[in-house]
């Protein structure tokens, strides 16, 4: 499942024909969907996960993305800083998001190539920053969870409030489940795994922060591993944000999954 790399497609295989919308364990808050005649089938071929594609609060930026999507085969992309207002979708589901109720800030979505389309079973717009989608898969299904964590001039009661609710939009997945994590953390766990290392592996970047230290914390009490530390690359691979002056470089973006899973996972850069 991997981010910024070149994806592959991933084959699909066929619904009953006769079979309803599946349940989320509470409809409180979910757009539930009927999957039409599609399952994703990760456990043979390879899906395709993107993050962090940052705001739409352009002309064009839908349309030059869409494109990119299909030149690269992705399944699924991850948007943070979206800056949309509301909830909603358009394109048939193709691209569902959540934001501020008035204010063109933070905000995330969901852009879905032809196969996750066909496979979406509901999504959770949450807040302005996160939202939950389901999709129909073999062997479990998978739910995607996309992020816009608060920047470093939020209080840290913005940031336990933050993982508060993600820690709840998680206990909200079917407990079978593969979850993925993936977004704009603006944290930095950095190079050193010592004491973390069922969490983390030991190709990170830079120097880790208190933010990052956080996200530790947070991967522990919920069983997820960091997939852009587990794989090595050439540091031009690894960081994810550059400052406007191209002097400082950060790996901030990041994809988690659960523990069980991470070794599902064959690249992440």
């Amino acid at each position: 499942m991997p981010s910024n790399s070149k994806p592959h497609s991933c084959r699909l295989g066929r619904r009953p024909d006769i079979q309803g919308p599946r349940i989320q364990l509470s409809n409180q808050g979910w757009n539930v969907k009927s999957a039409t005649e599609r399952k994703l089938k990760p456990a043979r071929d390879i899906l395709s996960v993107g993050t962090n594609v940052r705001t739409l609060w352009a002309a064009g930026r839908l349309q030059l993305l869409q494109e990119e999507m299909k030149r690269y085969r992705c399944d699924i992309l991850g948007i943070s800083e979206m800056r949309w207002t509301q909830a909603g979708e358009m394109s048939g589901g193709g691209v569902i998001w959540s934001g501020h109720e008035s204010k063109h800030r933070a905000g995330v979505g969901f852009i879905l190539g032809n196969r996750a389309k066909g496979a979406l079973l509901g999504y959770k717009p949450v807040n302005e920053r996160m939202i939950v989608a389901r999709f129909q898969a073999q062997p479990f299904n998978i739910a995607v969870i996309q992020v816009y964590a608060p920047t470093s001039e939020s209080t840290e009661a913005e940031i336990e409030t933050f993982y508060k609710d993600l820690t709840e939009t998680i206990k909200e997945v079917p407990a079978k489940d593969v979850i993925i994590i993936g977004g704009d953390w603006n944290a930095k766990v950095g190079v050193d795994n010592t004491g973390w290392e069922k969490v983390m592996g030991k190709f990170g970047y830079g120097d880790r922060n208190e933010r990052g230290e956080r996200l530790l914390e947070f991967a522990t009490e919920n069983d997820l591993a960091i997939c852009n530390t587990r794989f090595q690359q050439k540091k031009c691979r690894k960081w994810t944000w550059r400052s406007p002056d191209g002097r400082s470089r950060n790996m901030i973006d990041m994809i988690l999954i659960e523990n069980r899973w991470k070794t599902s996972v064959q690249q992440c850069r």
